[in-house]
């Protein structure tokens, strides 16, 4: 008679690429990985070979009100901080749930990942004043609040900097991973397009591959993850009559309504759907340009991130505004992101829906980061 045992640490097995890999509610239940002699092809990419992780975006990804409210008024300093090192892509605080901790797990001397806080940096299209960054927290986390695509430019021209001064990264010889995603603000901007074209989905997508371009001309070795926009105005939905969003008790005015400006009409809700649609095929225009491009040591994915804002908890927002997500919000993207990097961009284009319970997959040693 055939027994088969089954251990559980709450661990479920499946298939991902063909491997057999396990979904756990920790990254540190995860085994490690075998050790291998390091790659030389982009397509031969594992976690453990990742040195060196960036981050370009806006303040999503510069981690804005991740924490909320924390002295008990949206009026104190600390609502304008942006909480880097708890940022989903670019985010290295101990313990934090993020993208460059899960890489941290298969080589703990990876490098690049900010940590900390302090006020917001911002940077708004053509409002984006110099002398921003604080290199010992931002660290190689580029994006800057208020951030839209056209400012890319501005972004790499820190990280880059950066990433050559920094002592301890071989900028010719660390595998790297640069983590993008932009398209926010543009999207809550974007009805300004009914007077002057500045934000259509074909400008977005020309500053999008302009900057790719850029890293691929000037940064060896690398792996770009090209992280897809959300419906922002989904967002409405969520916070609509919830005491948890009346930041000012004694008021109806709520911030969320002025953070993003396009939103106040209702009726053009849908357009920034439509906008929104229109960048995520922009993205995955650019990731089809790019591996026609690809090399050895350049390479592009493009990871959808279908998340349907709509199906969140309201404390999956930061009640600073509303409009930010939260420590919760953060978590949720890094798992539902890192569940996607070992498959082919198209198995990975349905919604994904709120899932307080949502288990990380353990890659396996077959496993790759998936550019098809």
């Amino acid at each position: 008679m055939l027994i088969k045992t089954f251990v559980s640490i709450t661990v479920a097995s499946f298939f991902v690429s063909g491997t057999l890999g396990a979904m756990v509610d920790s990254i540190d239940q995860c085994p490690p990985l075998t050790p291998r002699i390091p790659p030389t092809n982009v397509n031969d990419l594992r976690p453990d070979d990742i040195k060196v992780t960036g981050a370009l975006g806006d303040s999503i990804m510069a981690g804005f009100g991740i924490k909320g409210i924390t002295h008990g008024t949206v009026l104190h300093p600390s609502s304008l901080y942006e909480y880097r090192g708890l940022s989903y892509g670019g985010g290295g605080d101990d313990g934090a749930v993020t993208l460059p901790n899960f890489l941290k797990k298969y080589n703990p001397n990876v490098k690049g990942a900010s940590k900390g806080y302090h006020l917001a940096e911002l940077c708004y299209g053509p409002l984006c004043p110099p002398l921003q960054y604080r290199p010992h927290i931002d660290l190689l986390n580029a994006a800057q609040s208020g951030g839209m695509a056209m400012n890319l430019d501005h972004e790499l021209n820190y990280l880059i900097r950066v990433m050559k001064l920094w002592p301890s990264v071989n900028y010719s010889k660390d595998w790297k991973m640069i983590n993008i995603q932009i398209g926010s603000n543009d999207q809550c901007a974007s009805c300004v397009d009914e007077l002057v074209p500045l934000l259509r989905p074909e400008l977005y997508g020309k500053h999008v591959e302009e900057a790719v371009d850029r890293i691929r001309t000037s940064i060896p070795k690398v792996i770009v993850n090209l992280i897809g926009t959300f419906n922002v105005s989904d967002i409405y939905s969520v916070t609509a009559g919830q005491d948890y969003c009346d930041t000012f008790k004694l008021s109806d005015f709520h911030i969320n309504t002025v953070e993003c400006p396009c939103a106040l009409k209702e009726s053009y809700r849908e357009k920034m759907n439509e906008v929104s649609m229109g960048y995520n095929r922009e993205l995955e225009r650019i990731h089809l340009k790019f591996k026609s491009l690809q090399t050895d040591t350049f390479g592009v994915m493009y990871s959808p991130a279908s998340v349907d804002l709509s199906s969140f908890p309201v404390h999956g927002l930061s009640n600073v505004d509303c409009f930010h997500p939260s420590t919760d919000g953060h978590q949720f993207f890094t798992k539902s992101i890192w569940n996607t990097l070992f498959t082919p961009y198209t198995r990975n284009q349905g919604a994904i829906y709120w899932d307080s319970n949502l288990q990380i997959y353990c890659p396996h040693d077959a496993d790759r980061f998936n550019l098809d």
